[in-house]
């Protein structure tokens, strides 16, 4: 299986907020159960019941198609072909001469927008989103009740309004956390309803 735009992008990210992890608490050696938490409170990788699954895949995903390089803080030990470990440690931090040779390539991974003028944007949306209809929560099950706590629009309805505003966005931003952040949904839902 191939890997999209939106996963090599989100690779970039999770790889500069491991780094930045890595370095503030100043330790090395973390296995991905460590960082899961980090990473979904960074809103980086989609929270799950089994401590980082959705992330262990993406790692695996990553590594199948020769592009584990995109984290070079990850390395596995797949020993027992039944199980991957993943351990991260600290990487050197690139000198500006390689950083000068590298300046093309990293123009293919920058956003067309910032951070920040996506946030603000999202901003300007809430209140759209806000106005989609509601389910009755009655009827979710307790799990479902449970990631709702997560993603506040999870199993809603899928309108032809809110389909609209995801390809707008999706359009607008190019990253689908973001669109998923703006619609309160996961992210792997959000990239299903995006590919149909």
């Amino acid at each position: 299986m191939k890997i999209t735009h939106e996963e090599f992008q989100k690779a970039r990210r999770i790889s500069r907020a491991i780094q930045e992890h890595l370095e503030q608490i100043n330790d090395d050696g973390l296995r991905s159960i460590d960082l899961y938490p980090i990473l979904v409170r960074k809103k980086l990788i989609e929270k799950d019941k089994y401590n980082g699954l959705y992330f262990r895949r993406f790692l695996k995903k990553l590594k199948n198609n020769d592009l584990l390089k995109l984290i070079p803080q990850c390395k596995f030990d797949d020993v027992n072909p039944d199980y991957t470990k993943w351990h991260f440690y600290r990487v050197k931090v690139e000198n500006k001469s390689n950083e000068n040779k590298n300046v093309e390539s990293k123009k293919l991974v920058i956003p067309k927008i910032s951070e920040s003028e996506i946030d603000e944007l999202i901003k300007n949306a809430k209140p759209h989103i806000e106005k989609l209809p509601k389910i009755n929560l009655n009827k979710l099950t307790l799990p479902q009740l449970e990631t709702r706590k997560m993603y506040e629009r999870a199993y809603e309805f899928w309108t032809k309004r809110e389909i609209e505003i995801m390809r707008r966005a999706y359009k607008k931003f190019e990253r689908i956390d973001k669109v998923a952040e703006l619609l309160k949904r996961q992210p792997n839902v959000v990239e299903k309803k995006l590919n149909e």
